[in-house]
């Protein structure tokens, strides 16, 4: 019998931070993603001279009335947060703890990330320098190959996931809430959701006999990985200029590539990354040659 998910047994406990410490800055979410919801917090404590701004993800919940199905998600959600928080790198979100009174599931508690994601921080930053663009890449990579060391799938890797904080440093979130909520059994939690699409791999659009979500996978996380790198070298994101989700599945089973024009960048730059983009899963780069690559190239400069 799978143990009640408010009584899971760590070596470690896993700090739940009371909903009386955390005090909303607006009555309203601050952004809506796939999955669900992030409020902007301040959190008290009697122990810190001053409140810590942080961000609360509320994985969002349509049928409230699914509690067998909401008490295994809520328990797996505690299960990834225990990992999560045993995570430490310069290139990963650190993770506070979670809290309850945000919604029906247990929610997340992580720093708050000044500059946003990378998605708005490149509509602010249309023109930026090749090293800029390479360091970026190498924060992006050397995330990813963390996690993957550490027996992790990102499984939804885009711009709107990775995010920057006020000195410029690039962090990974949201690591392992699509695997979470693809296993949960439920159709709503689809790990294919318009806003991933673009980065998505190929083989990640294959729909099993079972009927289930295909499992997200390392070389799937690379081919996300590799979407992001030529967006920043291109100032384009896949797909461009196509806009509806469905247009977007539509062109990729037709055959369309992601990126049709790559012009002013490297050649071999473009080269590399294309091979994270390869149709076949098998022929990309590993996350930690990817770093290899970006650091060797940001010697020549």
């Amino acid at each position: 019998m799978m143990p009640s998910p408010h009584n899971i047994e760590f070596k470690i406990p896993l700090k739940e931070i009371p909903e009386a410490e955390l005090k909303r800055t607006q009555n309203s979410p601050n952004h809506t993603g796939g999955f669900g919801d992030v409020w902007k917090c301040s959190w008290s404590t009697s122990s810190r001279n001053r409140p810590v701004t942080v961000a609360i993800k509320v994985v969002r919940v349509t049928d409230s009335n699914q509690t067998v199905l909401l008490d295994k998600t809520a328990w797996d959600i505690r299960r990834e947060a225990y990992v999560w928080a045993n995570l430490k790198d310069d290139h990963v979100i650190s993770l506070h703890g979670i809290t309850s009174g945000f919604g029906i599931l247990p929610a997340f508690v992580s720093s708050w990330m000044t500059k946003g994601s990378l998605e708005g921080y490149l509509k602010q930053h249309t023109t930026l320098a090749t090293v800029r663009k390479l360091d970026m890449s190498r924060q992006i990579a050397s995330g990813l190959k963390y996690l993957h060391e550490s027996g992790i799938v990102h499984g939804d890797l885009t711009p709107m996931n990775v995010l920057i904080n006020g000195y410029d440093k690039l962090c990974l979130a949201d690591f392992g809430l699509s695997m979470v909520l693809a296993e949960s059994g439920n159709p709503t939690f689809n790990s294919c959701h318009g806003g991933n699409v673009r980065w998505m791999a190929p083989e990640m659009f294959a729909v099993p006999e079972d009927g289930m979500p295909t499992k997200p996978t390392k070389p799937a996380d690379v081919y996300s990985c590799g979407c992001i790198m030529l967006q920043l070298f291109s100032g384009q994101k896949p797909y461009f200029p196509l806009r509806d989700a469905y247009h977007i599945i539509a062109a990729r089973i037709g055959g369309m590539a992601p990126f049709r024009q790559l012009t002013d960048i490297d050649e071999g730059h473009t080269q590399y990354l294309l091979r994270c983009l390869s149709v076949n899963f098998n022929a990309r780069p590993k996350a930690q040659e990817i770093v290899a690559f970006i650091k060797a190239e940001l010697q020549k400069l």
